[in-house]
């Protein structure tokens, strides 16, 4: 799981390395409305193994999800939302819609709070060059 925080942290950081870099030369550079606007962008991929997804989905479907509305319960929901959508449309079963929607990526958004998107971005941000250090 650490090695798919790494991945989304990652994946994250070159989002707003993108708004940085499509910044006019002389502007000056908010890290924190940047890393805001980068946390809500599209993420490439929901950064969950398919087991846990998988527990996490049926559980939500139960009606035993013990989270707050916030991230983690919107990641949720909106992956059970696509996989619904395709179980229907395709007569799949929850298993083979999952693992097709984890294949085929594409969030809506990282699903990070503010906190850790600025805390992200000032940790690799150099404000001398004005460039976000990415690691590898």
């Amino acid at each position: 799981m650490l090695s798919l925080i790494n991945l989304r942290n990652r994946h994250f950081l070159t989002a707003v390395n993108n708004l940085i870099t499509s910044l006019p030369a002389g502007a000056a550079v908010d890290i924190e409305s940047l890393a805001v606007k980068a946390a809500m962008s599209h993420a490439p991929a929901y950064y969950c193994t398919f087991d846990y997804a998988l527990r996490m989905l049926r559980v939500l479907r139960h009606g035993r999800l013990q989270l707050r509305r916030g991230r983690r319960f919107a990641l949720w929901t909106e992956l059970n939302t696509r996989v619904t959508r395709l179980m229907e449309k395709r007569g799949m079963r929850l298993a083979d819609a999952l693992a097709n929607v984890l294949s085929a990526g594409g969030a809506s958004q990282f699903f990070i709070s503010p906190a850790t998107a600025i805390s992200l971005v000032r940790r690799y941000f150099d404000c001398r060059t004005r460039k976000l250090l990415v690691p590898a």
